[in-house]
């Protein structure tokens, strides 16, 4: 190959690669780069798939250990308390939060044109894939985003594995003011991946509905998980899970349901509270 032919080689070849380096450094340019989060479930999500250096501050609920399963990962992250105030001195140029979280301070940082963009809960681990994905794009972590989907399929099938040979069993969960969970929740698809079967959704019970203890001891579960992670015995909502006649109607029952830290918000910690609930079986 003459010189000149090399160099025509080399201009042709840059010219193929141009549209590529040109959408890199556009995508630099308009990734994210002072993200502030005013909830708890955006908090997590942050941690686990922003770089650090795009984090400008989090809610105050992210150090909550007995709330947020990236607590230990926070550091010395700035804190915001979810106001207005709290947030405009951060400069954010992307404002992340729930649905169900702040909405005042969504409202008005809307009207005062920032970019908002809020989590709608999802309620099956698909739903949580498509999050993943979507905060991933909203952030410019859609890399990070695919990877955490590949692990979390990748634990739940192991987990189902390494529990296939025990029995099904039937459960119902019951909390505080004689409330279950049934079905379009996020709490059944775990119950059901980790190889239980929810009596209340069987019963069409949809949601977090109230349940008669009539209609409970009827149902005749072979397990009750008493969600008690607000349990107060000296409250009459604790009666209800307190109540004697359990005692006697039930042969099996767990006061430890899920932990909190693993079910407040969906994300990746639902692949643990799978394995917690499975080796419970």
């Amino acid at each position: 190959m003459t010189p000149e032919s090399r160099i025509i080689t080399a201009i042709g070849v840059l010219f193929l690669l141009l549209p590529a380096l040109l959408w890199a450094d556009a995508s630099k340019q308009t990734r994210p780069q002072r993200i502030v989060s005013i909830g708890l479930c955006a908090d997590q999500l942050l941690l686990m798939l922003a770089e650090r250096s795009q984090i400008a501050s989090l809610s105050s609920f992210a150090t909550d250990v007995n709330m947020s399963y990236m607590a230990d990962a926070v550091g010395d992250i700035p804190l915001n308390d979810a106001s207005v105030e709290a947030v405009i001195p951060y400069a954010p140029d992307l404002v992340v939060g729930s649905n169900f979280a702040a909405w005042n301070t969504t409202r008005f940082l809307r009207h005062l044109g920032y970019d908002v963009k809020l989590l709608a809960p999802p309620t099956t681990i698909e739903g949580i894939y498509t999050m993943l994905r979507e905060f991933g794009q909203w952030t410019g972590n859609q890399d990070r985003a695919q990877n955490l989907i590949r692990e979390m399929k990748q634990a739940i099938s192991e987990i189902q594995l390494a529990n296939a040979d025990k029995p099904r069993k039937s459960v119902i969960v019951y909390s505080p003011n004689g409330y279950t969970i049934g079905a379009n929740t996020l709490e059944n698809e775990i119950l059901n991946l980790a190889g239980f079967r929810n009596l209340a959704a069987e019963m069409g019970i949809d949601g977090f509905q109230r349940i008669s203890l009539e209609r409970l001891i009827a149902a005749k579960p072979d397990v009750l998980h008493i969600d008690n992670h607000v349990f107060n015995r000296d409250s009459l909502a604790s009666a209800y899970i307190g109540h004697p006649v359990l005692d006697r109607a039930v042969k099996q029952k767990d006061r430890v349901f899920i932990p909190a830290r693993l079910r407040i918000c969906a994300g990746p910690m639902v692949t643990e509270a799978i394995e917690y609930m499975a080796q419970r079986r």
